[in-house]
């Protein structure tokens, strides 16, 4: 998955360097993060290891990815826009569901854990004043007890020269802080918190989580105003007249015969499983503008519309799943190739 994920960016004209971390615990004295201590190390053998790399790397402009993130351009384009040259970052959210779990689970003294973690947070351990939530955090649905997510972590875009305190508080929030409090599914939630809570500016896509079509589910013909695929996001442009155009899909389910295994793709979700051949998506629309009261299920985005898929999504759809299955079967001469008739 990963293999096609750098092939595939190679394609998109992207030659920046993929930093890959071996040699942490090899590490001596304070270099290394773990301290000679292998359990807490394990620790990070799931989601927690992206921000660790965020955090570890030497790479000054860093762009995170999910191994399985079908690209339809170069992420690297975001750089030249608006949000990112501003802030130095930018995130992507998450879908709005109602939960008492993650960001909205509440303390024993019920406080949700989004408001706890803001007041408690030790500030001045990193030579910060606080609490001060911004207003951009107030606003938020999550800060406002409408859901527990905030962040879909499947693309990241951090500036780390332009970070401040920002890279001090992830390595608080990984290291100390998610030990004690549950505030996020896996690490999404911890990057933007720590520009928050390093009071830096941080910019998030203005347009909320979009879905793909799942052809398994019957989705087009069920109910064509739901759509319960794959994840999918929007280039982050902040004009409003500019045309929508999609970015990538979170979307194992469009390359993996079984994306949660065997076991587990059989016996769950239809809208989980392998999707061959989806045509639409939900357009795209503000997410500050997303009514609660739509939201009838968590895994679909309900009655917001289908329309049809860009023309240039199939063909990078094709590309990805040829160097996929290229890397699968070990036919690896083929992932020398950009097939021009897939362009």
């Amino acid at each position: 998955m990963g293999v096609s994920l750098i092939r595939e960016l190679r394609c998109l004209g992207n030659q920046e360097i993929v930093d890959v971390c071996t040699e942490l615990l090899a590490e001596k004295g304070p270099k290394n993060l773990f301290l000679g201590e292998r359990k807490k190390a394990q620790a990070f053998q799931n989601y927690w290891i992206k921000p660790l790399a965020l955090y570890h790397t030497k790479l000054k402009e860093v762009i995170l990815l999910d191994g399985d993130a079908v690209l339809l351009r170069d992420p690297a384009a975001i750089r030249a826009m608006s949000g990112y040259v501003r802030t130095g970052t930018t995130f992507f959210k998450d879908r709005v569901a109602r939960m008492n779990k993650f960001l909205n689970k509440k303390t024993d003294d019920g406080k949700p854990y989004i408001r706890h973690l803001v007041d408690s947070f030790p500030y001045k351990k990193l030579g910060l004043e606080g609490p001060a939530p911004s207003e951009q955090l107030r606003n938020t649905f999550a800060y406002r007890g409408d859901t527990g997510h905030e962040m879909d972590s499947s693309m990241v875009l951090v500036d780390k020269t332009r970070a401040g305190k920002a890279m001090d508080v992830l390595k608080e929030l990984i290291f100390a802080t998610r030990f004690q409090l549950t505030f996020s599914w896996g690490d999404k939630e911890a990057f933007w918190l720590a520009f928050e809570l390093a009071h830096q500016d941080y910019f998030f896509s203005p347009w909320g989580l979009s879905l793909l079509e799942s052809v398994p589910n019957n989705d087009l013909k069920a109910h064509p105003e739901s759509m319960c695929g794959s994840m999918a996001h929007f280039l982050p442009t902040e004009n409003e007249t500019d045309a929508s155009e999609l970015l990538y899909v979170n979307g194992k389910a469009l390359l993996e015969p079984f994306p949660a295994g065997v076991e587990k793709t059989l016996k769950g979700k239809r809208s989980r499983m392998f999707n061959l051949n989806p045509t639409h998506l939900t357009p795209r629309y503000r997410h500050s503008d997303f009514d609660l009261s739509s939201a009838k299920s968590f895994e679909c985005m309900d009655n917001l519309g289908s329309v049809p898929l860009p023309h240039y999504f199939f063909n990078r759809l094709l590309r990805r799943r040829f160097h996929y299955f290229a890397a699968e079967t070990t036919a690896y001469g083929a992932l020398d190739q950009c097939p021009e008739q897939l362009e």
